[in-house]
């Protein structure tokens, strides 16, 4: 059973998920102080719960803390997006494989639904929501996997992933590409195929990579944000 939350712990944590959630949805932007007086102003709570809720964005990378300035929303950058993207890679590939063995049919049949909708979507030139129809599908395949941490960790790297996407645009053959990928990895998700689910996957990561980077480099004009020789 979990355990019941204090009124502290719930009022914690909603003030952790609003910011948060401001962040993802870019209403935050990178490198924006953070600050805890106006925040507090803001969602009708004493500084307390926004100072924990900060250091908690601190510790997940959402946010970071200079010494003496306060709290920032944290930059994007290239090295970022790497690193991100290559963990993205190695866990959802763990997690394809598992799911392979564990994927129950609700979820299968889950997958097929998302699929019909992202049709409709990129059809419909729908940014946003065509945009949580690809989370939710590569976060059911790790629901899939019957590990409850890998599903969890996942989820955590599309929040970040969220965050990178509120810079730039995807263009509409980018998602056309993109929904046709994820209908092979439906395909020989099913057909227990392991050898090409790890293909499609790990080409469909690198590209979403590439497509990321090419977007902060466009929004920032530099184009090595990030490295330091």
């Amino acid at each position: 059973m979990t355990p019941q939350l204090t009124p502290k712990q719930h009022l914690n944590k909603s003030v952790y998920e609003k910011i948060k959630n401001e962040i993802i949805n870019f209403s935050l932007k990178p490198g924006q102080k953070l600050l805890d007086r106006h925040l507090a102003l803001q969602f009708g709570v004493s500084r307390t719960p926004v100072r924990e809720a900060l250091n908690r964005l601190v510790q997940e990378g959402f946010a970071r803390q200079t010494p003496g300035q306060g709290y920032f929303v944290k930059e994007v950058t290239i090295k970022d997006i790497e690193d991100l993207y290559e963990v993205r890679k190695a866990l959802e590939i763990l997690a394809a494989q598992m799911a392979v063995r564990n994927i129950n049919s609700y979820q299968t049949k889950r997958l097929s639904e998302i699929l019909q909708r992202h049709r409709k979507l990129v059809q419909n030139g729908s940014f946003t929501s065509s945009l949580l129809e690809e989370a939710d599908f590569h976060k059911t395949i790790a629901s899939g996997s019957g590990n409850q941490y890998l599903f969890e960790i996942i989820s955590t790297i599309f929040d970040k992933i969220s965050t990178y996407r509120g810079i730039g645009t995807l263009t509409l053959q980018r998602r056309k590409i993109a929904f046709k990928e994820h209908e092979e990895i439906f395909n020989a998700l099913k057909e227990k195929d392991t050898r090409r689910l790890n293909k499609i996957l790990e080409n469909h990561i690198s590209d979403a990579k590439r497509d990321a980077i090419e977007r902060v480099k466009k929004e920032t004009d530099l184009l090595y944000l990030g490295y330091h020789s």
